[in-house]
């Protein structure tokens, strides 16, 4: 697998390439925002509805954001991890006492002209943060006492605060990201187990706090199907193979609840049929092996951690939003990255795109030429000698 990642393009192509794949995604996003809220919008009279403006002001901010991120360097923002962790709790707390209460859960703080969802935020927060903690402790982070717990506590509280609005969908998810960086990073295995097993009573308890809500989502597991993902089976099924059109079918008239968010996948499916939705999964496989080629030809232990936990994030993200619109899996409230509805959601994917394109500068310029190969297995070897963990190697 290594000697595959070495081939092909460079590490800077592939930070071109990872940019290019975001901007495409997040246009087909603005285009679904567009046909999904148009009727809504002709209702009241207007020719583009509130949605459209607000995702496309949100797309150009994250541009920019996205630019000036390439252009800082990584290791800054990864030093800074612990302050930034520490603002997430401040704001999760503020969720909490004065957050908006939609949909049963309370997860916004209105600004006046924009609302921060800070359990987005939260996401790219506990992975810097994870890849600091990797870094300056590589050296006890094997250790239970001085490696494990505290970052067991850190990664703890925010889960706990997320969970709390409730959002267990994201809590779970910020667990996986969480332990997969640390683990990556030298962590053992069986510490990361024996939490697990420990946080099983807490975790069943808050869901018996929440089980008429927990047990709707849980008929999928059971062989019912969920109500929102039998109308978004439908609604893609009515698109074909080459979908019925932009603007077109049964997504912009509310057949799919959340239609511009949790569900998109379901209008891409209806609008660009199987052809479109297929040309997506690509997308995000795509988006995958540049970011793994990134991390792999990254310069230093944080660059090969950041790389790899932010591509996995977005794509394991992605992968759950499929699953759940096709009825794999229970409804998460997890939306489909670049393409789901929200501002706060692009803001933190512009950081992720720009960090990617920053360790891709940085990294290693090895090609398919033979004479830079020698170059890449230099980088690679100092990664690994510096405690890097691959899955499978080591379950010490």
């Amino acid at each position: 697998m290594e000697a595959i990642l070495k081939r092909g393009v460079t590490s800077k192509q592939s930070g071109v390439f990872i940019v290019v794949i975001a901007f495409l995604l997040a246009l087909l996003g603005l285009l679904n925002v567009l046909s999904a809220t148009l009727i809504e919008a002709m209702k009241h009279g207007e020719s583009i509805s509130v949605s459209f403006e607000k995702q496309s002001k949100a797309l150009v901010i994250s541009i920019v954001v996205c630019y000036f991120v390439a252009r800082t360097d990584y290791r800054r923002m990864v030093a800074m991890a612990p302050r930034l962790l520490l603002g997430t709790w401040i704001g999760l707390v503020l969720v909490l006492l004065v957050g908006t209460k939609m949909h049963g859960a309370r997860r916004w703080i209105h600004l006046g002209f924009y609302s921060v969802q800070v359990s987005e935020l939260a996401k790219f927060t506990v992975l810097l943060f994870c890849v600091h903690y990797a870094t300056v402790r590589a050296r006890v982070i094997h250790d239970l006492r001085q490696g494990f717990l505290p970052a067991a506590f850190c990664l703890g509280v925010t889960v706990l605060l997320v969970a709390k609005e409730p959002d267990f969908g994201t809590s779970m998810f910020l667990l996986v990201i969480g332990f997969m960086v640390l683990y990556l990073g030298g962590m053992r295995f069986r510490h990361i187990a024996c939490s697990a097993l420990l946080a099983l009573p807490p975790f069943i308890y808050m869901m018996l706090k929440s089980y008429g809500h927990i047990q709707k989502r849980l008929e999928t597991l059971k062989g019912q199907v969920h109500p929102q993902v039998q109308s978004a089976l439908h609604t893609m099924g009515n698109g074909g193979a080459f979908g019925t059109g932009i603007g077109l079918g049964k997504a912009q008239l509310k057949f799919v609840p959340f239609v511009e968010s949790d569900f998109v996948f379901a209008s891409v499916g209806e609008q660009l049929g199987f052809l479109g939705s297929l040309a997506v999964i690509v997308l995000f496989l795509l988006f995958f092996w540049h970011g793994l080629k990134i991390a792999m030809r990254a310069s230093d232990r944080a660059g090969f951690l950041m790389a790899f936990g932010l591509t996995f994030t977005i794509v394991f993200q992605a992968g759950i939003n499929m699953a759940v619109v096709t009825g794999l899996v229970p409804p998460k409230g997890i939306g489909l990255p670049f393409v789901s509805y929200g501002g706060s959601s692009l803001l933190v994917l512009g950081f992720a795109v720009g960090t990617l394109w920053n360790i891709a500068q940085a990294g290693g310029e090895a090609s398919v030429d033979d004479d830079h190969e020698e170059e890449t297995e230099i980088v690679e070897e100092d990664t690994l000698r510096s405690g890097l963990r691959i899955p499978g190697l080591d379950f010490d």
